[in-house]
């Protein structure tokens, strides 16, 4: 039997995942690791974090899948295509679903591996909501960050 938060989060994930790479194809190439004055990241330094942030937590944390990160990096300048940072978002897709797929019910209750100080004792559960909410924030900053750049 299915565990409805499980399908749940991980329904909300692929769906978030999805309004990213839309964003970044909204996003003009030129425009993509730009910013804007009082704004310090880039529509693809935000992207390419979340992807970070989420395989690392859930793909590598949860899932074992490998993924070393570099967070440092994740906010250095950088200057591939379109096309490659898409790429690097649906790997992250891929990621999530696997490594959720393999969580059982009772894991969710569970002390989450890993975390940052403020987060240390709470469960997965928990903290799968808190990775939600940070992606979906940091979704909102891309839309307001992609129209004022493409003067939409």
């Amino acid at each position: 039997m299915e565990n409805a938060f499980i399908s749940d989060i991980s329904e909300i994930f692929q769906r978030d995942l999805e309004a990213v790479i839309n964003e970044v194809n909204q996003i003009s190439e030129e425009n993509l690791w730009k910013s804007h004055p009082g704004i310090i990241n880039s529509v693809g330094t935000i992207s390419y974090h979340l992807c970070g942030n989420l395989r690392y937590f859930i793909g590598e944390v949860l899932g074992n899948d490998g993924y070393i990160r570099d967070k440092n990096k994740e906010f250095e300048p950088q200057y591939f295509s379109k096309e490659i940072l898409i790429q690097e978002i649906r790997y992250t897709q891929i990621s999530v679903k696997n490594a959720l797929i393999k969580l059982t019910p009772e894991q969710l209750l569970d002390p989450m591996p890993d975390t940052p100080p403020q987060h240390k004792g709470r469960s997965i559960q928990f903290f799968l909501i808190q990775l939600s909410c940070h992606l979906s924030r940091h979704t909102g900053q891309l839309n307001y960050l992609r129209r004022i750049l493409e003067n939409q």
